[in-house]
């Protein structure tokens, strides 16, 4: 829905913005000092000339404004169903995104055909559905999705008209991992005291620099998950600060008071813990991450929380290492990149270590570390801090699992290589190989047009299934002795 108000309209008078900083998205930076050509729709940034503090967070409510999110520097991701009242609110720059700035630049690069549409987070998801399928785009549904994330596919020329929609808040590259149907571990994004950072913004500034080159912080655990043993816990959480001190003129010490300045407050909570992020039990938002200060304020500047109701493991699906690595990124002050296969990227999965883009994103905050790695050390509770010395941490073993297997088969698609086909049969062979440590009893697939069957063979298995005009997604399941599946998809268009 494309739905604008003009300046004239608004009724209001900006003055120069004096001071202001630039708005800085991942399309363009917005020149603040300039009012020319504003145009307001539903969704819209208003910038001030300081940080929107709690009193304005009020008063924007008081007037009908939702806040959405913030946006650096001093800006806020507003909506509102009538006419924005911003009188007297010390404004310096008030506008909407352009199409254009809703279009990742990573979508210039993407070969898959797949994208990820984000919708603004006040819009119904059904809305969103609506708007999506109207301009032409086909929806696949994906378990591991955030709610207002669609997972689309359609022509890449289109991608503008659905941008210029007022509910569409960014368009990026969907990672093979979406469009694979495979399982992955979801990030909102980072948080400050104004809200939630979008997509569509550029990183900050990070942490403070010191007088030196290298930036000093604190980390503290002030509380673990009892789903595993403490000292294995603590060892994964500070090798994920670690690899990203390996990069960049970061040093950690390990300190005792979570409410020091300059201090990441690691802490795992369940549902409403303090904060205005309450976590949503298992199966839910696995961590949240504030950013430095500024823009937040101390003490819960860098804070890392993680939802206490999941179910940790080292090296497993929910691994305590990838997401204490991903989190720890935004405690820096990294936004979420657009990039798929990044740690930063707002899906993923199992990580061994940093991306090249993550390590160009964290160098570009605090320059590039000189001389070996370095290892942080994880203290006993109430020990006095520690300087890291230079030294690389070896990875622990995961710790002994007892009970019944509950580890899904791990399945493969072979061919086709891609995760996207288009083709022009009225039928294609999809084949791969699936393995299990108690074995794999049964392959089944299904599709989304109705029909399912046996494959061929378990370990190694083939299935050929039939296809209608139109786009078809495809999902071949793996079955083990314990009665655990595995699957992955891929998408068929007939033309």
């Amino acid at each position: 829905m494309r739905f604008l108000w003009t300046v004239a309209a608004v009724c209001l008078l900006l003055a120069q913005a004096a001071g202001a900083e630039a708005i800085r998205l991942k399309t363009r930076t917005i020149d603040s000092t300039s009012n020319r050509g504003v145009k307001l729709g539903h969704h819209f940034v208003v910038q001030f000339r300081s940080y929107p503090g709690p009193q304005v967070l009020s008063e924007l409510g008081r007037r009908g404004i939702r806040v959405l999110g913030y946006v650096p520097d001093a800006a806020l991701m507003a909506s509102s169903r009538t006419v924005p009242d911003l009188e007297g609110l010390d404004v310096a720059w008030v506008g909407s995104l352009a199409a254009s700035d809703k279009l990742s630049p990573e979508l210039a690069q993407a070969r898959q055909g797949g994208y990820l549409v984000m919708l603004h987070q006040d819009v119904p998801p059904a809305v969103g559905r609506r708007i999506v399928r109207r301009q032409g785009f086909t929806i696949l549904d994906h378990a591991g999705l955030l709610s207002g994330h669609l997972l689309v596919i359609g022509a890449s020329q289109d991608l503008l008209d659905l941008a210029s929609n007022d509910e569409v808040a960014y368009i990026l590259p969907a990672s093979p991992d979406l469009l694979g149907g495979q399982p992955v571990m979801a990030c909102a994004g980072p948080l400050t005291e104004a809200g939630p950072v979008g997509q569509y913004v550029e990183v900050g500034s990070g942490w403070p620099k010191d007088s030196g080159r290298t930036v000093k912080l604190n980390y503290v655990f002030a509380s673990l998950t009892s789903k595993l043993e403490a000292s294995a816990a603590r060892s994964e959480i500070a090798r994920a600060l670690g690899e990203w001190a390996r990069y960049a003129n970061l040093q950690f010490s390990a300190a005792s008071d979570p409410y020091a300045a300059r201090t990441i407050a690691i802490l795992f909570a369940s549902r409403a813990h303090g904060d205005a992020y309450p976590f949503d039990g298992p199966g839910g938002a696995l961590a949240h991450t504030f950013y430095p200060a500024p823009p937040n304020g101390e003490p819960i500047a860098g804070d890392m929380h993680l939802n206490a109701d999941e179910n940790w493991q080292i090296g497993g699906n929910i691994d305590l290492f990838s997401v204490a690595l991903h989190e720890a990124g935004h405690a820096l002050g990294l936004g979420h990149s657009d990039r798929p296969g990044s740690v930063m990227y707002p899906y993923y999965h199992l990580q061994t270590g940093l991306s090249a883009d993550d390590i160009a994103g964290i160098r570009a905050l605090y320059g590039s570390s000189d001389g070996a790695p370095p290892q942080v050390p994880v203290l006993p509770p109430n020990q006095p801090p520690a300087v890291l010395p230079p030294a690389a941490p070896p990875p622990p073993s995961a710790p002994p699992q007892s009970g019944p297997d509950r580890s899904p088969p791990s399945l493969r698609i072979a061919s086709p290589a891609t995760s996207v086909v288009s083709t022009s049969s009225a039928s294609i062979t999809i084949s791969g190989t699936a393995s299990d440590n108690v074995g794999v009893t049964a392959v089944h697939w299904s599709s989304s047009t109705g029909g399912s069957g046996p494959a061929s063979g378990t370990n190694n298995w083939s299935a050929e299934v039939p296809l209608l005009v139109g786009t078809t997604a495809v999902t071949i399941r793996a079955y083990d002795a314990a009665g655990n599946s595995g699957w992955r998809a891929i998408t068929v268009v007939r033309h």
